[in-house]
């Protein structure tokens, strides 16, 4: 087997959705398959939407190989065993070309219990750009189910939301039950846990690519909504730290100036949102240009080498 290298340069997978478009291509040099890509699976475990190594011996090799294949030495022996061998996290670039659907995720509990997966969704976003653009994050104060279900029954579901404009550089955490939507001319950096399961509430009558109408998950959304418990937006908890949480650490490095980063007990995921950078190593170097993304095992010492001004987004697992 081959020696496992420092730093793993990644190529995505590119998901296409009804509200997807092409400017991942303009603002992040993406060479799209087609016009309607929403996501670009950055770091992907998810089975059939896997992100791919880049180059180098262990070139087209996915996430869920790397982690087959070198299990504690890649995650990190508490991360592998917190997890049981499966990849944690998720790292995606989205383009909200129209308003996504306002859902819900449930937490690691209801997944389990209803055979969906051994993860919930817990995730953050880093918002790259607005075009006055706004975000739905929790429900309007006094809300309540009974309240949320005339809502559904009326059609108005879009009236008990709580939306909220955003501009680059803001950050909205959203655990578990919270209901939410990313809005029409928003980009985001999104980390979350590895798991594609969403409850969609409302999604505007919209048809899929065969001209049938998206389906709902009412009875599933209402069953994990966190009624009264409004999304956080976390104030920084400190100059490089955006987002701590029980699942997944969001650091940010900002400016010109090299960073000296140390994996002492997880992996992490390097994507590059402004700028360029190379991230060098005692054997290893490798450029990344913006909006490509790279994996660094765990206990590899690196350093992070900015070209001019740059805004560089670290998630990792908490030890």
């Amino acid at each position: 087997m081959e020696t496992l290298p420092t730093i793993l340069k990644m190529t995505p997978y590119f998901r296409p959705v009804v509200w997807g478009g092409n400017r991942l291509a303009s603002a992040y040099g993406k060479q799209l398959p087609s016009d309607d890509i929403g996501e670009s699976f950055e770091v992907s475990a998810v089975p059939e939407m896997e992100s791919v190594v880049a180059s180098g011996p262990l070139a087209r090799k996915n996430v869920q190989d790397l982690t087959t294949d070198y299990g504690p030495a890649f995650l990190g022996e508490t991360v592998y065993e917190r997890y049981d061998g499966e990849f944690p996290l998720l790292i995606k670039l989205l383009d909200a070309n129209d308003d996504l659907s306002i859902q819900v995720h449930p937490d690691d509990t209801y997944a389990r219990a209803n055979q969906l997966g051994n993860f919930g969704k817990m995730e953050a976003w880093y918002v790259l750009r607005s075009e006055e653009g706004r975000v739905a994050s929790g429900m309007k104060p006094g809300v309540d189910k009974q309240a949320l279900v005339e809502a559904i029954d009326a059609g108005t579901v879009e009236d008990v939301v709580e939306f909220h404009s955003v501009s680059a550089g803001d950050i909205v955490y959203l655990r578990p039950g919270s209901v939410h939507a990313l809005c029409k001319g928003v980009m985001v950096y999104e980390v979350q846990q590895s798991s594609s399961i969403t409850f969609r509430l409302y999604d505007y009558k919209r048809p899929d690519a065969h001209e049938n109408l998206r389906e709902l998950h009412i009875d599933q959304s209402l069953d994990v909504i966190n009624f009264g418990e409004p999304a956080v937006v976390p104030a920084p908890t400190s100059n490089t730290v955006a987002v701590t949480s029980e699942h997944f650490v969001l650091e940010q490095l900002r400016g010109d100036a090299p960073s000296e980063m140390q994996n002492e007990a997880s992996f992490s995921c390097v994507t590059v949102v402004e700028g360029a950078v190379s991230l060098a190593s005692e054997s290893q170097s490798e450029d990344l240009a913006l909006g490509e993304s790279a994996v660094v095992p765990v206990g590899r010492s690196y350093s992070v080498n900015p070209d001019g001004q740059s805004t560089v987004l670290i998630s990792s697992v908490p030890a």
